[in-house]
């Protein structure tokens, strides 16, 4: 018998552990309509939403920045690229990224392509942004500064009228067209254009405030450099209508173009400014050394130089030369650092070359300097924008100074160091003549103020070309161009999300379901929770009939208890008498039930067996059998008599079966099973029958169950599906495991095969009609927390 129990806990019984498939396998194909519901309403919504989502294409353009170095630096002074310092950047690409994302010059793309008006065709369920097709040409004057988006349908009456209506409401206007239609925010003038007029179409047609325009483009809009020492800037734009999105990018690119030429003539206009004023100093310093010179020659009777000090002055010559080139540069780097004192005027560009390195750094202070001249005519000094400006340009400034600083310590070491060679030199000609010396001063001076005189004069030339100019600095060099397809929306994946959310739907509705569900709803939930092995499994039945097992009966559930009655040969000693105890956790699981129609199963074999209704408090074995209560065990126990024949009654469905029923509810069912006449009893049943079936109150509820089962062979613990609560297994673990209960089996009642798990048979519909408390009075069954909700039984 060991072996056969050690064989049916093997096969019946899983302790919590790992996952099981197959179970999970099994709730799928329970609720597969479920998920084939599901499935085709998430599919279906994620095709309207890709066929309803506006196409998006993306728009590509390419600019190219060059370097705007002035003619005449075409070769590099090596000691001038060492004073480059690390702020200081060596291109304006950055600047330029963000000139092309400025407030000013999106604002003017905005004007100019009406990029705040969007033209639609109205279909029946969506409406097609369209562009070069759109038949009406809508203009727009602001009423009000502070404007809201608005969409307007227009219905074309004929050629010459249509009706103008606001999709959030309000009147129609008729008018006609090239009629002003003055609104709260703005008039509109709609015009016919060469395009043919569809009179059975409807059009449409919003308008956006600048400013949101302007804040959508931005979000649209992204310029980028391929790397840091590329020139070339990148536009990508996307846009619902490849057409008017290249046109957007083509008239931003023209516009950054016309900007940028016309900063160049600005600072050209600014750099022969400085060159005239520098002119005319240099010309009368230049003259008056003239008038002195020719002075001292009159006084001094000196027309020429003699040869006698010719191998000093060729040195004096080269180191005069040297030192007029290092004043140069001093003058023009002091006269261009005066302008950073100077707020508000850009610095002459056309002569940086002077300054070596610090060529990039003014270009970005004058872009500054331009940008803030735009912006004061619109702005006060106290408009955060303009503030913004002032920091950049405190910043810049500071940073030039800095390398003007560097610049000029370096010129003066050199200058210096060439003096202190002009000394020397200025030590072997004193031996010379007085008159001559003072001669070769002049001539150094004369030297000095003409090299400078030339220089502003190549200079000015230079400025006055560039001014003239037409071409920019930066060029396109890849005009607009979108994408042959949209890259949104991507349909494919539309679609594979659709299908995954039309899994995961059902998949966490079934799971938070389980989650929930306190009952015990399968087999698989018993096996997680207990290891006694299942002995039976009895299936769900409509009907109110009590006893289901007699001889002529062949109904799926009488096969079942047959089959109970087979394997319990395999649990007792049939060489004698057997006690078979059933209980539960709570009322309603089916023990009487159950009780009754294994006895009748055993006494169709043959056995004797005899129903010992034990259920003190709450009795209904008499009751579903139609049989009296008045006299039974709680008569017995009470009086004197020790013989039981006088409380044994016969059975009407089997001659085999007898009946000692519980009699009058006493007040202390506890204690009268503790008397030793219950002891005395069962021993002389034992004599007379082959199995001894005990009906007694649940164990979950009372003890009464456990002051029985010392004297059974064999306790079957009642489960019923949907009804008894999962938690409620861990009870008979407890016993088992404490030794209260010595070979406990589980019998699962009122299986539902419809459910699809793998507890399944045709079940039957009996309980006691009352739920968790064990009293006399009657309690409704009760409901889970998905019953609750669904309001299902």
């Amino acid at each position: 018998m060991t072996d056969i129990n050690t064989n049916i806990s093997e096969q019946n019984a899983t302790v919590d552990g790992g996952l099981d498939v197959k179970a999970i396998l099994s709730k799928i194909l329970t609720y597969w309509y479920l998920f084939v519901l599901s499935i085709l309403i998430c599919f279906s919504l994620s095709v309207v939403n890709a066929s309803l989502t506006p196409p998006v294409w993306n728009i590509t353009g390419k600019i190219l920045v060059q370097d705007d170095n002035p003619a005449g630096n075409t070769s590099s002074n090596t000691a001038r690229d060492q004073l480059l310092n690390a702020g200081i950047p060596k291109n304006n690409i950055d600047d330029q990224l963000e000139i092309l994302t400025s407030r000013n010059l999106i604002s003017q793309v905005v004007a100019e392509t009406q990029l705040n008006v969007r033209t639609y065709l109205i279909l029946h369920f969506k409406a097609i942004e369209i562009y070069q097709e759109y038949p009406i040409q809508i203009s727009v004057k602001y009423n009000s500064p502070n404007t809201v988006e608005q969409s307007f349908i227009v219905n074309v009456l004929n050629g010459r009228e249509f009706v103008l209506e606001n999709k959030k409401g309000g009147p129609s206007i008729k008018a006609h067209f090239g009629d002003s239609v003055r609104l709260k925010q703005y008039t509109l003038v709609l015009k016919n254009r060469s395009v043919p007029l569809n009179v059975t179409a409807q059009y449409g047609f919003s308008i956006q405030s600048e400013d949101a325009t302007i804040a959508d483009f931005l979000a649209n809009f992204m310029p980028s450099t391929p790397d840091k020492a590329s020139s070339a800037i990148f536009l990508n734009y996307s846009y619902t209508n490849p057409n008017k999105g290249e046109a957007v990018i083509e008239q931003l690119m023209k516009d950054y173009l016309a900007a940028n030429l016309e900063n160049k003539k600005r600072i050209a206009d600014s750099t022969i400014k400085f060159i005239d004023s520098r002119l005319n100093l240099v010309a009368g310093q230049l003259g008056e050394l003239q008038q002195a010179f020719q002075k001292f020659k009159q006084e001094n009777h000196v027309m020429d130089v003699g040869t006698k000090t010719q191998m000093l002055m060729q040195n004096q010559v080269k180191n005069t030369d040297e030192l007029n080139a290092q004043a140069t540069q001093l003058a023009i780097v002091n006269e261009m650092q005066k302008y950073l004192y100077k707020p508000g005027n850009p610095i002459p560009t056309n002569v940086s070359v002077s300054v070596g390195g610090l060529n990039s750094a003014i270009d970005s202070y004058n872009a500054l300097v331009l940008e803030r001249q735009r912006q004061k005519l619109v702005l006060t000094d106290e408009n955060p924008q303009i503030k913004s400006i002032d920091r950049q340009l405190a910043d810049q400034r500071n940073l030039l100074l800095k390398g003007f600083d560097n610049y000029k310590h370096n010129l003066i070491v050199e200058f210096n160091e060439k003096k202190k060679q002009g000394l020397s030199i200025q030590g072997d000609i004193s031996k010379v003549p007085e008159i001559q010396r003072i001669y070769d001063d002049f001539l150094r001076k004369q030297s000095i103020q003409q090299d400078l005189y030339q220089y502003l004069l190549q200079r000015k030339e230079e400025s006055s070309i560039a001014k003239t100019s037409t071409f920019s600095n930066t060029r396109i060099i890849e005009h607009a161009k979108s994408d042959p397809d949209p890259f949104k929306p991507k349909k494919p994946i539309i679609y594979l999300v659709g299908l995954v959310f039309g899994i995961i739907i059902p998949t966490i509705y079934i799971g938070l379901k389980e989650f929930l569900n306190t009952k015990i709803m399968s087999k698989y939930d018993i096996e997680r929770k207990t290891s006694i092995p299942i002995v039976g499994e009895i299936g769900h039945k409509t009907s109110e009939e009590a006893l289901m097992v007699t001889k002529e009966s062949r109904s799926n559930i009488s096969e079942q208890f047959r089959s109970l009655r087979t394997n319990l040969q395999y649990l007792v000693n049939p060489g004698k008498p057997n006690v078979l105890l059933f209980t539960s956790s709570m009322s309603g699981e089916g023990k009487t039930f159950l009780s009754l129609n294994l006895g009748s199963a055993l006494a169709l074999g043959g056995k004797k067996v005899v129903f010992l209704e034990l259920d003190l408090r709450k009795p209904k074995f008499s009751i579903n059998l139609g049989l009296d209560n008045q006299n039974g065990f709680t008569n017995y126990v009470i009086s004197d008599q020790a013989d039981y024949h006088s409380i044994l009654k016969p059975t009407w469905f089997n001659e085999n079966c007898y009946l000692i029923s519980s009699g009058p509810v006493p007040p202390n069912p506890a204690e009268l099973l503790m008397n030793v006449k219950l002891e005395k009893l069962i021993d002389q049943l034992k004599r007379d029958f082959d199995y001894i079936v005990i009906d007694t109150a649940p164990v979950g509820i009372v003890t009464d169950a456990l002051l029985v089962e010392k004297f059974a062979d064999i306790t079957f613990y009642v489960v019923r599906e949907e009804y008894t609560h999962k938690p409620q297994l861990n009870l008979i673990n407890e016993l088992r495991e404490s030794n209260k209960v010595k070979n406990p089996y589980i019998i699962v009642n009122d299986i539902k095969y419809q459910k699809g798990n793998s507890i399944y048979g045709y079940g039957y519909g009996y309980g006691y009609g009352y739920g968790y408390g064990y009293g006399y009075g009657s309690e409704e069954e009760s409901k889970g927390l998905f019953k609750n909700i669904f309001g299902k039984k």
